[in-house]
This record gives C-alpha cells, sequence and structure tokens, in this order.
C-alpha cells in the first residue's frame, strides 16, 4: 500500500507543476503580448511623426488617404508629381506606410531636386486588398485617384499642362492602368516593374501612345516578371507609341532608388508639358 502512495503523491505533485508552469506560462506570454502591441504602437507613432517630419500635409479624399507636399511661398502654378506605391503599403489606413522608405520621396524631396524642380507631391494610399486600377489585387481606385486629383488641384496652384504619374511594382501597375483610363491627363508617366494587369490588355497600347513614357524593369526581377514590361513596350512601339524604355540587366524587384536617381529622369519628365485636359 506505501508503494503505490509514493507512486501517487509524486505525479500529483508533478501535475500541480505541470499546471503551475503552464499558468505561469500563460501570463508571460500575454505580457510578451502586450509589450510587442505597445511596441507595435510606438512604431507606428514613430512612423507618423517621420512622414510629419518630412514636411507632408495629410488629406483624404472618400475612402483615400493621402500626403501631400506644396513648396513653401509657391504662389505660382507648379508641377504635380502623383506617386502610387507598392502593394506592401497598403496595410491597414494610416497614412504613413506609404511614405516611410519612400525612394521616390526621399530623391524628390531632396532640397536640391526642389530647388531645382519645384513641385508639388501627392502620395495616396490605397486601401487593404485593393489595388490602383483594377485586378490581381482587387477592384481598383482610378475614379477616386481622379476624384483627389481633382480636389488637389482645385486647392493648390497645379500647373495642369504638367500633372505626372509614377509608381513603383502594384503601382507600376496602376501606371500603366491610369494611362489606359486616362490618357489625356497626364504630360508623361514613369512605370517601375510593373505592367499590364490582364495580359491581352496589351492591345490597349494605342490609347496611350502619345503620352510620353519612360518605363523602367530589373531583368532578374522575381516579383513581376520583366516580361510584363518588355510586352508593353513592344506593343507601344508598334503603335508609334512615345515610349522609353531602361532595362538593368542585373537588377531585380528593387530598382526604385537607382530609377529615381537616374541622372536625366528628372530633366526629362520635367521638360514634359501638354494642353490643359
Amino acid at each position: 500500500m506505501k508503494k503505490k502512495v509514493l507512486i501517487v503523491i509524486p505525479l500529483c505533485i508533478l501535475a500541480i507543476g505541470v499546471a503551475a508552469l503552464a499558468v505561469i506560462g500563460a501570463v508571460q506570454i500575454a505580457a510578451m503580448k502586450g509589450k510587442i502591441a505597445e511596441m507595435e504602437w510606438e512604431i507606428v507613432q514613430l512612423e507618423i511623426m517621420a512622414a510629419d517630419g518630412m514636411g507632408l500635409q495629410e488629406g483624404v479624399y472618400e475612402t483615400l488617404p493621402y500626403r501631400l507636399s506644396v513648396p513653401e511661398g509657391e504662389s505660382e502654378s507648379c508641377p504635380l508629381v502623383l506617386f502610387l506605391h507598392g502593394a506592401g503599403s497598403r496595410q491597414g489606413s494610416d497614412n504613413s506606410k506609404q511614405v516611410i522608405g519612400n525612394s521616390f520621396l526621399k530623391v524628390i524631396l531632396n532640397e536640391g531636386n526642389l530647388e531645382k524642380y519645384p513641385c508639388i507631391v501627392l502620395v495616396p494610399q490605397c486601401p487593404e486588398g485593393m489595388g490602383w486600377v483594377k485586378q490581381p489585387w482587387g477592384p481598383g481606385m482610378a475614379a477616386q485617384l481622379m476624384g483627389m486629383l481633382e480636389q488637389v488641384c482645385a486647392a493648390y496652384p497645379v500647373d495642369r499642362s504638367r500633372i505626372y504619374i509614377t509608381g513603383n511594382s502594384m503601382g507600376g501597375f496602376g501606371t500603366w492602368g491610369m494611362l489606359q483610363e486616362y490618357p489625356d491627363y497626364f504630360a508623361a508617366a514613369v512605370p517601375l516593374c510593373g505592367g499590364w494587369d490582364l495580359d491581352d490588355d496589351v492591345e490597349n497600347a494605342p490609347a496611350m501612345k502619345d503620352v510620353p513614357i519612360w518605363a523602367f524593369h530589373g531583368a532578374l526581377d522575381t516579383a513581376v516578371p520583366v516580361e510584363r514590361t518588355r510586352d508593353m513596350v513592344e506593343a507601344l512601339e508598334a503603335a508609334g507609341g512615345n515610349i522609353k524604355y531602361t532595362e538593368y540587366p542585373e537588377e531585380g524587384h528593387g530598382i526604385s532608388y537607382r530609377v529615381y536617381t537616374e541622372p536625366e529622369l528628372f530633366p526629362w519628365m520635367f521638360a514634359q508639358a501638354k494642353g490643359e485636359p
């Protein structure tokens, strides 16, 4: 009988110990989750502060949040550049992820570039689960983008003959898409590692053939195959389009900073102008 008791008691103690450890573990996990949530909140606040520190105003059109940079003391009309971000910046609607780490903003908002090319910069944030124009990322935001553009043009001195559009990855697709939807609106376009969302849409290239376009892609891109841009360029060339193309033979998907620091890019883009849409 004693032997049985000696066996049962240690098992009970072991069970109690395991239960206690489980409780302690659950408390520690909950505490860690709380700390992680607090850290995430602090990171978001730092990101928002960083965006504010870039001198970017906040705005919203319907459900579309955006950031805006307007040259100080600029009374005469000036160009507007619309930048469309990639898929990774859609998370939430914090109106900051689309500007944090944004290579285009880092380059264009450089003091030297702003002195050479004073312009209004507009950077919307695509809602989660949506795409700029249409599939494969979901229903498009083309109408909202145009409404936002008109809202900004009405509030600030925009030179309507010099409205430009550029974007990277999903934003590159969006750039091509906006050109097809509104070819008479933009004075020039710079799509990066994009293409068109559906393969047969290259047939619509003639609609945008009169828009000056300088497209870029990395030949080693594994996120968006380089053929997507090559197909668009080929279709535009066949249609007699106003197209320039630069392909980086040893680059992959992350080409933004290299593109926006190309010495000839900004001189080319800001030299383009057209009549008012």
